[in-house]
């Protein structure tokens, strides 16, 4: 009974971590920004699946231009990886119209075959970004997380249970951010 239930519980869990339909880890080429090769570019069949922070979202005729900070991709989940180095930056056009004031600032995970190269600038500095045709694409929300230092709270314990501090001394809750 009990393996039944820890295999219950592995599959449950497992569902929560799954990717997005359309962006799964098998079905791609490159799921890295650094990955890619001029190579690449010449056949524009390359499947990629990149993610990170919408910096800029410009309205065009019919679709979405987003450039975007690059952040390695957590592979089960699809998310972008919140605490890791930036690995660069890249356009995607999304079809359709999305309003740009609210995609700045938020987080993306995009699947498309990887285009062509365009040219830009990163304030005075020339800077070649790779463009994506996004076909599929995922709008993270960063949702704050409260929680306490366990830590802490073992010494909350440890003064309640000795009847000092309580109820003056309390830990504060800590704060983390997700994505969801």
């Amino acid at each position: 009974m009990q393996k039944l239930t820890a295999l219950f519980m592995s599959v449950l869990l497992t569902g929560c971590i799954m990717a997005p339909k359309g962006l799964e880890r098998d079905q791609f080429t490159i799921q890295q920004l650094e990955a890619i090769t001029e190579q690449d570019y010449a056949c524009r069949c390359k499947q990629v699946r990149l993610g990170g922070k919408i910096l800029s979202a410009t309205a065009l005729k019919g679709q979405m231009r987003l450039e975007i900070l690059s952040l390695p991709i957590i592979s089960l989940s699809a998310k972008p990886h919140l605490s890791a180095q930036t690995n660069g930056r890249f356009i995607t056009y999304l079809d359709g119209f999305i309003d740009p004031a609210s995609l700045k600032e938020q987080f993306i995970t995009v699947k498309g075959r990887l285009q062509k190269q365009e040219v830009g600038k990163i304030d005075q500095v020339d800077y070649t970004y790779p463009v994506v045709m996004a076909n599929h694409y995922k709008l993270w929300k960063l949702v704050p997380e409260y929680y306490y230092d366990p830590d802490e709270m073992a010494d909350w314990r440890e003064s309640r249970r000795r009847g000092w501090g309580y109820p003056f001394w309390r830990p504060e809750p800590r704060v983390r951010y997700g994505l969801y």
